[in-house]
């Protein structure tokens, strides 16, 4: 495997990754040393407003090739501190990740994880793993809209069951290393009536709150409400009790930013 492609801006650096069969995901290196990876080729999930997803799923990565990001990233010279398991797929679906999470631990990188919820009985699982944080897209508050915004995905009842269920057997500092995130996407899980559903699920939880901001792909016409919404919305949020953030300057680049990455299947021509 190697790199093929590097882009730099502000706060990012982007990769093409290519492996041995022709296959091509892209992974980013947030702030100089937390390096965002891929964990599959394409993704079931078809979040509409993500591009990592727009063709599919062809396959997961192996072990190697997940460690291999990291490595081909070093070799140009770059520090990586932390990892993240946030790029192109679903993390959950890839029975490889939970070795690399221990390989990543007995390297003293620490690996965090970005996740659609996989299925009620691997997310048991990962939130006593030994990551360094586990953050769990929701993006909605009631069910329909969740089908439409994370159709391959758990629905609500079924995630916040599992977190009611597991929360007592987290200590304090698993607790913290926990977050619910939330893109909102205007006209689509931005109500009022949307918001305070989220929040009626999430507050006995007492997880952070990520809120995220919509970039632009290619695929898809969807976007993020202009900024004074999005200000309401986080007040409306921490009104309730919530402890909201926005998503970093470095997710919101259009070079890597939060789902922007691309995949390219085995035999795929297509140009990245």
């Amino acid at each position: 495997m190697r790199i093929d492609a590097e882009r730099s801006s502000e706060f990012n650096r982007r990769f093409g990754i290519r492996f041995e069969d022709g296959a091509r995901v892209e992974a980013v290196l947030y702030r100089g040393d937390t390096l965002c990876i891929s964990t599959q080729v394409g993704c079931s999930v078809g979040c509409p407003f993500c591009a990592s997803g727009a063709q599919g799923l062809a396959r997961s990565l192996k072990l190697p090739e997940l460690v291999g990001q990291i490595t081909c990233v070093r070799e140009r010279g770059y520090e990586v501190k932390r990892v993240t398991l946030s790029g192109v797929g679903e993390p959950l679906l890839n029975p490889a990740c939970v070795e690399f999470v221990h390989a990543c631990r007995a390297e003293r990188v620490p690996p965090s994880v970005t996740t659609s919820g996989g299925s009620a009985e691997l997310l048991r699982r990962w939130l006593h793993l030994p990551h360094n944080g586990l953050t769990l897209s929701v993006h909605a508050g009631e069910e329909s809209t969740r089908a439409r915004l994370v159709p391959g995905a758990p629905n609500l009842a079924t995630l916040f069951d599992v977190l009611q269920e597991h929360l007592p057997k987290l200590s304090r500092s698993r607790r913290k290393k926990v977050a619910l995130a939330y893109l909102l996407l205007a006209g689509e899980n931005d109500s009022d009536e949307e918001l305070d559903a989220f929040a009626e699920r999430a507050l006995p939880l007492a997880f952070d709150v990520q809120l995220y901001s919509q970039n632009a792909v290619a695929h898809s016409g969807l976007r993020s409400p202009e900024e004074p919404r999005l200000d309401a919305i986080k007040r409306r949020l921490e009104a309730t009790g919530l402890h909201v953030r926005r998503s970093s300057k470095a997710r919101r680049e259009a070079n890597g930013g939060c789902g922007t990455l691309l995949a390219l299947g085995p035999g795929d021509s297509r140009k990245q």
